[in-house]
């Protein structure tokens, strides 16, 4: 019977996640005015911007799952001993609940799939507090080096800020102090896991490359609207990063939504009119959403197969012959 009670919660769970990530998708398109992306488009070669956003949408996908790579570096070092696409379960919910208002309505879903691969709460939150960490420590790194662009090139100096992400590769152990130094000023209890440094540099590395690679599409998408391509290139790929971690950290809109758009809108103006930067900030948005959507859907769906598949007491038995 307490089996079968927890299979009920387990779908009511899932039915409320699904059903909230639904309705954050919906406000998503409905709070966006496309009437000057059409504008653009209508101005544009349709076989350059079929084309544009094609490649956009491979190139945020690809960045996708770079990052998957990333958390998966510390969920091995910190998590249960099961098999990645178990461990993808819930990465793939986690990534999805961006889109949910609040995303706290994820919590309970997470939990109940910690406690089934006997991942407690305390080491999974252990787990998406270094991954943040990770996200966005390289991801405001990244997004100094557009300080030269913004600047005219006359704040070279900045780059220099891409030092502590050096560091952080050379002694990793430094993220988990520096967690324990921010406890301590909060007045928290100190995290009761620590990555190794191995899953550090494995985590950052792949969370860097994520972002650079990441944040091609909008360089990508700023040239076709005609923005000069070596003055927009570092506006673009680091300003990406920095407008997505700035969303990140608003927890009330869904995946960031008026932040990231407000932060780029800083960038491009520098080199486009405001007409032509409106447009490709909607349809950056849009790139991301549909790639995020695509990767996490698929993900999921496939995850949540093959973890099936591997526990299922049935499959699993070997045939005897």
């Amino acid at each position: 019977m307490s089996g079968r009670w927890w299979r009920l919660a387990n779908h009511v769970l899932t039915a409320v996640f699904v059903v909230a990530l639904t309705v954050g998708l919906v406000l998503f398109v409905r709070a966006q005015d496309w009437t000057p992306v059409a504008t653009l488009a209508g101005q544009l070669d349709p076989l350059r911007v079929v084309a544009a956003l094609i490649g956009a949408l491979l190139i945020n996908a690809a960045g996708l799952l770079l990052g998957l790579a990333s958390w998966r570096a510390l969920f091995a070092d910190l998590g249960a001993a099961v098999d990645r696409w178990t461990a993808y379960r819930l990465f793939f919910v986690g990534f999805l609940a961006k889109f949910v208002p609040g995303r706290f309505v994820a919590l309970p879903v997470l939990l109940r799939m910690g406690k089934e691969i006997e991942v407690g709460p305390v080491r999974l939150a252990g787990v998406f507090l270094l991954s943040w960490a990770v996200v966005a420590m390289t991801g405001m790194t990244i997004a100094l080096a557009a300080g030269p662009a913004l600047l005219s090139g006359t704040a070279g100096w900045l780059l220099v800020a891409t030092v502590p992400l050096v560091v952080l590769v050379a002694r990793p152990d430094l993220l988990n102090r520096g967690l324990a130094a921010a406890a301590r000023l909060l007045r928290r209890p100190p995290p009761q896991v620590t990555a190794s440094a191995t899953g550090v540099r494995r985590a950052v590395t792949a969370q860097s490359l994520s972002w650079l690679v990441s944040g091609h599409h909008l360089w990508l998408l700023a040239v076709v609207a005609g923005a000069p391509p070596a003055r927009s290139y570092l506006i673009c790929v680091a300003g990406f990063a920095a407008a997505t971690v700035a969303g990140l950290s608003v927890m009330i809109a869904p995946d960031g939504l008026g932040v990231r758009e407000a932060v780029l809108m800083l960038g491009l103006v520098t080199v486009l009119p405001v007409a032509v930067a409106t447009p490709v900030v909607l349809v950056s948005r849009l790139v991301c959403a549909l790639s995020e959507v695509a990767v996490g859907g698929v993900g999921l769906l496939l995850a949540q197969y093959l973890h099936r598949r591997r526990t299922d007491p049935v499959r699993r038995v070997a045939p005897v012959g």
